[in-house]
């Protein structure tokens, strides 16, 4: 038998190799019996992206949960996993599923499993649900129901009452919205409204997603920096294959990291938004976050990569903003789950109230606080060499620095990253939902950023 393995967001395989029929039954029957030892009759949302078959997949996990004696919603229409979290807060439901695999290459699917406040489940979770999949089970035949729901306008209310929608009208900016023709596709039109402006791409489906992973980062988004620089327009914004993950491309055409967009909502909540709050980063995050935060008297907390780990703070405090390097923000006071959508309004509200384009506030951050610079870069292992990689990595706290920079300070909370001094820090992890060793480093420099991860690179690679 496979095994089945739930990563940082879900259990996600290739289709038609290790995800199947067969073992998407085993994973429903594991999530039946989960439920049902919280729940009599339990009410639960399903949703899926444009992916190859997730539809059936939908379906066939639908029909499977019926015989279980669940109530069942599903979606109407391929949907951003952030309705799904939204579906579950605004109608009152025990959870949700999402069929979606999200940044993965396009011959994966998964499985998304949302708890009862819409967040992302807990490894204590997943891992009694993966305990589950082992045992001998029977289906229960309760014969629940099955209705088919849609929810844009209410999703898209509740992001009106949230956003100043006619002050970014106002501002005239014009826009650009690539989609990667994802499940989000259309939101932003949606929300916005009649916006002469607003320049749509890869807005429809696509299961092949146009040849690239629908993972919000450069590489995949060179043709959405060509639309930018043609259109001359004042900012691109992204949102990945399932919309819980977004990224802006500058005035000058220029990708910029998720770290400015996590900078940029900071900032518009502490000067332009009447809220009290508290932010939280992954691991990866930029310093820039912690001088702003001390500046500004707000509580700032660190956690491990994976955004489920700061939805669980939120699901405690709704008054916490966070997000992570990958793309993955929310907001507290919505819904302790990332949205895309919302990241990205947020951001063009910014603008809008701050009357300047992205590139002026960079440079005026850089002016007051130094450049912070980054980049990553991922490398595919082999299982059998993990222990031997990182026996190479931590050998380097033994050395006491790295390419001459000594090394100030060391953080073990996921993988291990090194700080050597002005604001400058290398990381190591691996990636908990694909074989890659992940390599991070900030630094006031390119240059800095790149010497670091190509010394990570050869220190790894090295026989």
């Amino acid at each position: 038998m496979a095994t089945i393995k739930f990563g940082t967001d879900g259990w996600r395989d290739i289709i038609g190799e290790n995800f199947t029929f067969a073992n998407l039954a085993k994973v429903t029957d594991a999530y039946a019996i989960y439920m049902l030892q919280k729940y009599n009759k339990p009410q639960i949302i399903i949703g899926y992206d444009n992916r190859f078959l997730s539809e059936k997949y939908a379906d066939f996990v639908a029909q499977r949960l019926k015989e279980y004696g669940f109530n069942i919603l599903i979606f109407d229409k391929s949907v951003p996993t952030p309705l799904v979290s939204f579906g579950i807060i605004h109608l009152k439901l025990n959870g949700g599923i999402m069929i979606t695999s999200s940044h993965n290459p396009y011959y994966y699917n998964g499985f998304k499993i949302k708890n009862e406040n819409g967040a992302g489940a807990t490894p204590d979770v997943t891992k009694k649900v993966e305990e589950l999949i082992q045992k001998p089970k029977k289906i229960i035949s309760k014969k629940g129901k099955i209705e088919s729901i849609n929810l844009d306008n209410e999703y898209i209310e509740s992001i009106r009452q949230l956003i100043d929608i006619n002050r970014i009208k106002k501002s005239n900016m014009k826009i650009v919205v690539d989609y990667m023709y994802g499940s989000a596709a259309g939101y932003i039109k949606k929300i916005l409204g009649e916006y002469d402006k607003l320049y749509e791409i890869n807005n429809y489906r696509d299961p092949l997603f146009g040849g690239i992973t629908p993972e919000p980062i450069r590489k995949n988004l060179l043709n959405t920096e060509k639309r930018v620089r043609e259109l001359k327009a004042d900012i691109g914004i992204v949102l990945d294959g399932d919309g819980d993950r977004m990224a802006f491309i500058d005035d000058r055409a220029k990708f910029t990291t998720t770290h400015k967009a996590l900078v940029f909502i900071l900032l518009h909540h502490i000067k332009n938004k009447d809220i009290k709050i508290k932010f939280a980063k992954t691991i990866s995050g930029t310093a820039l976050l912690n001088i702003l935060t001390k500046e500004n008297n707000i509580k700032l907390y660190e956690t491990p990569v994976g955004f489920k780990y700061i939805a669980e703070m939120m699901q405690k405090d709704k008054s916490i903003i966070g997000g992570e390097e990958s793309g993955g923000i929310g907001f507290g006071y919505f819904m302790p789950e990332r949205d895309g959508v919302l990241s990205n309004l947020t951001i063009l509200e910014f603008l809008a109230k701050e009357g300047k384009n992205p590139s002026q506030i960079i440079n005026e951050l850089n002016k007051k606080y130094g450049s912070f610079l980054y980049d990553r870069i991922d490398l595919t292992f082999k299982e059998k060499d993990r222990e031997k990689i990182l026996k190479k990595v931590y050998e380097l706290e033994k050395k006491g620095h790295i390419l001459n920079k000594k090394i100030t300070y060391i953080n073990k909370l996921d993988g291990i990253k090194y700080f050597m001094g002005d604001n400058q820090w290398l990381l190591f992890r691996f990636s908990g939902t694909e074989p890659l060793l992940r390599i991070y480093s900030e630094a006031p420099s390119l240059k800095d950023v790149r010497d670091n991860l190509t010394f990570g690179r050869k220190l790894v690679l090295k026989d």
